[in-house]
C-alpha cells in the first residue's frame, strides 16, 4: 500500500508538470516566430541543415507563415500532453488498470507517430521559409528524417505494447473476479 501512495503522489507531481507544459510549450512556439527578428540568437543557429541564410530580419508575412503552419505539430503535440495528462489523473485517482488506460495508451501511441509526420512537414516548411528570400539558386527544402523521429517512434510503439499488455492484465483481472 505504501507503494500505492508513492504512485499517486509522483502522478501527482507528473499531472501538475505536464499541466505547465501544456501553457509553456503554446507560448514557445509563438515567441519562436514573433521574437525571431528581436532576438540576438542568430537564424543559421536555429535552422536545421546546411541551409545557406544570410543574417537578416525576416518579413511579417513569413513570420505569419511560419506561425501557421508551426500550429499543426503544436495542436498534436498539447494533443499528446493532454492525452498523457489524462493517464496520470487517472493514477493520481487511484485507477491503475482500466480500459480508458488502455485507450488513453494507444491513443498517445498514434499522436506520438502523427506528430513525427507532422513535424517532419513543418520542417520542411520551415526550411522553404528561411529560405525564401535567399537569390535564386539557393531556396531550400529540406526534408529530414533522423535519430529523433526513429526515437519517439521507437516511444509509440513500447507505448503501444503496454497498452496492449495491460488491456490483456485488464481481461485476466476481470475474468479471475467472475470466476471466484
Amino acid at each position: 500500500m505504501q507503494n500505492f501512495s508513492k504512485i499517486k503522489t509522483l502522478s501527482n507531481w507528473i499531472y501538475w508538470i505536464l499541466s505547465l507544459c501544456i501553457v509553456i510549450i503554446p507560448v514557445y512556439y509563438l515567441s519562436f516566430w514573433f521574437l525571431i527578428n528581436n532576438t540576438d540568437f542568430p537564424l543559421d543557429a536555429i535552422t536545421t541543415g546546411a541551409t545557406p541564410i544570410e543574417p537578416r530580419t525576416l518579413p511579417t508575412e513569413i513570420l505569419a507563415a511560419g506561425y501557421l503552419s508551426s500550429i499543426f505539430p503544436l495542436t498534436v503535440l498539447v494533443f499528446v500532453l493532454l492525452s498523457l495528462r489524462k493517464i496520470f489523473q487517472l493514477y493520481k485517482k487511484g485507477i491503475v488498470f482500466s480500459l480508458e488506460h488502455v485507450a488513453l495508451f494507444k491513443k498517445t501511441a498514434k499522436l506520438l507517430v502523427f506528430w513525427v509526420l507532422v513535424s517532419i512537414a513543418y520542417e520542411s516548411v520551415k526550411s522553404v521559409l528561411f529560405s525564401l528570400e535567399n537569390p535564386p539558386g539557393e531556396k531550400v527544402l529540406s526534408i529530414g528524417f533522423g535519430s529523433d523521429e526513429v526515437t519517439v517512434i521507437l516511444v509509440a510503439a513500447f507505448v503501444y505494447v503496454i497498452a496492449w499488455v495491460m488491456d490483456e492484465g485488464r481481461a485476466l483481472a476481470e475474468e479471475n473476479e467472475m470466476t471466484i
